[in-house]
């Protein structure tokens, strides 16, 4: 009895179509026709790109789909881990676009930035570029209200708060207030998880 391959290849490929037959062979062949497990690396000339996209105000998901790339990877190649030391990254935004990356080292009192705009104004230490802990201190007392406030005690008492210290302040009002659209978005980052690689 003579076999019917074209009622055979309808069965086992939903066609008998020539030119389907051929794309389905072609991509049979391929090991690994959509690359699947393989993460995309991107050259330094693409990271520009998207940072420059994301300080345009475009947002992470955007950028994925335009580089055809989860918003997890994309979000790790705008976001790379703190420097070895630091446990504490400030992102200082204006709305929703980041200004300053700023990584803090606690323990050795160090201060790492990595401004994302050329308006001074947006950026947390304007022309600094390699800011001090006492600039850091001098940063977060601005964005906090004034510890000669009269009723200081009691705003500190609603926040949970037994002393002024303008980081746990910041940390709980974001650093925001009144006379702009700035403010900060905190990220804690265990010791045992820290990169080793410097910006």
């Amino acid at each position: 009895m003579a076999t019917d391959y074209r009622k055979l290849c309808v069965e086992l490929f939903g066609t008998d179509d020539v030119a389907q037959l051929r794309e389905i062979a072609e991509k049979t062949s391929q090991k690994n026709p959509r690359n699947a497990g393989r993460k995309k690396r991107f050259s330094a000339a693409e990271i520009a790109d998207m940072e420059r996209l994301r300080s345009e105000g475009v947002t992470v998901n955007e950028i994925a789909r335009r580089y055809h790339a989860s918003r997890q990877v994309i979000g790790r190649y705008l976001s790379p881990k703190p420097r070895e030391g630091c446990t504490l990254r400030m992102n200082y935004m204006f709305r929703q676009h980041p200004c300053t990356v700023i990584d803090l080292d606690f323990l050795n009192r160090r201060v790492f930035i990595e401004n994302k705009t050329n308006d001074l104004l947006h950026r947390a230490f304007g022309v600094n570029e390699h800011p001090s802990w006492e600039d850091l201190e001098i940063f977060l007392q601005d964005r906090c209200f004034p510890k000669s406030r009269g009723n200081c005690r009691q705003i500190l008492r609603e926040m949970g708060l037994t002393d002024y210290d303008p980081l746990q302040i910041v940390e709980k009002t974001q650093g925001r207030i009144s006379e702009d659209n700035l403010w900060i978005k905190f990220q804690y980052y265990p010791k045992e998880a820290m990169a080793h690689e410097s910006h």
